[in-house]
């Protein structure tokens, strides 16, 4: 009996040596992959302290080629990199459903890309520096639609808008207003070509 009280505090101390020893390796980065010349360079798995996963290729040190990235908030991002960017094209899943697929220049996406919004909202076009600039179609999910140009986010430039209840406007546009010239069509028969000034007929 009095054996089994002195080893129960050594084995307790075993214990809690252990746990904080597995404690400790959690919280370091750890690599597992190819090296040459010292450098990570070819296959290999990337795993963060802060909670963050890399899958992938490698050229010298950098996420180069096809990899999967897993941020530890639950994002995730699967296609091409150069230079530890996201570079080429990929897709990005983030956590709360909404999706990208399309081209990157460094870490932006940048080139032509749809993106479904949580909302419902999709939108298939151009992009500079992660936002809707060129030539793109957004539709909305409760039936509207538009086809045009875009200047940072806005509807800026030539562009049509359709509504879910068939009106539709073809002209000019700034800011995500009617604004120049535009002709309008309602469903009830309703008919203007001429100016518009920050959404209103002149």
């Amino acid at each position: 009996m009095g054996l089994q009280k002195s080893e129960t505090p050594f084995f307790i101390c075993i214990k809690i040596i252990i746990i904080l020893e597995d404690m400790l390796v959690q919280q370091e980065d750890s690599y597992q992959g190819a090296y040459v010349n010292g450098q990570k360079h070819g296959k290999g798995l990337q795993k963060w302290a802060k909670g963050d996963s890399y899958n992938g290729d490698w050229v010298n040190g950098k996420r180069t080629g096809k990899g999967h990235y897993i941020w530890a908030n639950g994002d995730q991002y699967e296609g091409d990199y150069l230079n530890g960017q996201r570079h080429g094209k990929g897709q990005m899943r983030w956590k709360d459903g909404a999706t990208y697929q399309g081209e990157w220049v460094s870490d932006k996406r940048t080139g032509k890309g749809q993106m479904k919004y949580v909302d419902g909202g999709l939108y298939d076009g151009e992009y500079l520096n992660d936002e809707r600039h060129g030539k793109g179609q957004y539709k909305w999910a409760n039936g509207n639609q538009y086809y045009g140009d875009w200047v940072n986010n806005k509807r800026t430039g030539k562009g049509q808008m359709k509504w879910a209840d068939g009106s539709l406007y073809d002209g000019d546009w700034v800011n995500d207003q009617r604004h120049g010239k535009g002709q309008f069509k309602a469903t009830n028969g309703e008919k203007y070509d001429g100016q518009w000034i920050m959404d209103k007929k002149m």
